[in-house]
């Protein structure tokens, strides 16, 4: 019997975390390549095996819990699944990579494992408001940094304009060298990486809704100087082409 369980927290913790899950299984097997996506996850496995293997994972194993986190990613990555299907998840905002990577292993990261399993996996209606008011006790010591919300915001608005990255140094207090370092801190990818996995995602969108739109049509849409570069970071990213991405 499966049983899969989603919540949106509301604002303010919805600044750190886009949805929380609950998922259970008396039996899986599962093993499948993903695309790198725009959020990073933390997830805490009560039940048998459950992994990724790429770039930007860590694991660490307390009381019989197996916590797993997640980052972006600049290539494919693997999940595997098998046995009893027993976790909780949350699936935040990209920044939250590095917040999480100093707590890993912390009490406050066996805190958020023991109230996740109590409140929202051990009972039948899951208590998903305790649970937000608890965890927003613990990610608002971590206030979102003023450079990286600017960041965010300007390349949302201004992320397939060539360019982008360079016009956005100038706007900043900061010096250049100064931002990459802060934002690999948090995000643990460079802002130009950032900004082409934001491109590829974006062009996934227009693979999966316009798929009578010619592949050179999506590569410009989306931001890329030409076919040939569009092709080759899709498939760095992805694992394969645009083409054999519409065919699978």
């Amino acid at each position: 019997m499966n049983n899969e369980t989603e919540y949106y927290p509301g604002f303010p913790l919805n600044q750190y975390i886009n949805l929380i899950w609950v998922g259970k299984a008396s039996e899986v097997t599962v093993s499948l390549s993903h695309h790198a996506p725009l959020f990073t996850e933390l997830v805490f496995n009560y039940g048998d095996t459950f992994t990724f293997e790429g770039q930007n994972v860590e694991n660490f194993t307390s009381n019989n819990v197996h916590q797993i986190i997640s980052g972006l990613k600049t290539a494919p990555f693997q999940v595997n699944i098998s046995g009893a299907y027993s976790n909780v998840g949350l699936q935040l905002k990209p920044f939250c990579y590095g917040m999480l990577y100093r707590k890993f292993g912390t009490k406050a990261m066996e805190h958020i494992s023991e109230i996740l399993f109590e409140h929202l996996y051990l009972p039948i209606k899951p208590n998903f408001k305790k649970v937000e008011q608890a965890l927003l006790k613990i990610f608002s010591v971590s206030p979102i940094d003023n450079d990286l919300m600017k960041f965010e915001n300007y390349i949302s608005k201004n992320l397939l304009e060539k360019g982008c990255l360079k016009a956005f140094n100038t706007s900043v207090s900061i010096s250049q060298k100064g931002f990459i370092q802060k934002f690999k801190r948090h995000f643990f990818l460079t802002p130009s990486e950032y900004i082409k996995l934001k491109q590829v995602n974006y062009a996934i969108q227009l693979l999966e809704n316009k798929q009578d739109e010619k592949l050179t049509n999506i590569g410009l849409d989306s931001g890329f100087y030409d076919q040939s570069h569009f092709i080759r970071v899709f498939k760095k990213f992805c694992g394969v082409t645009p083409k054999q991405f519409l065919q699978r």
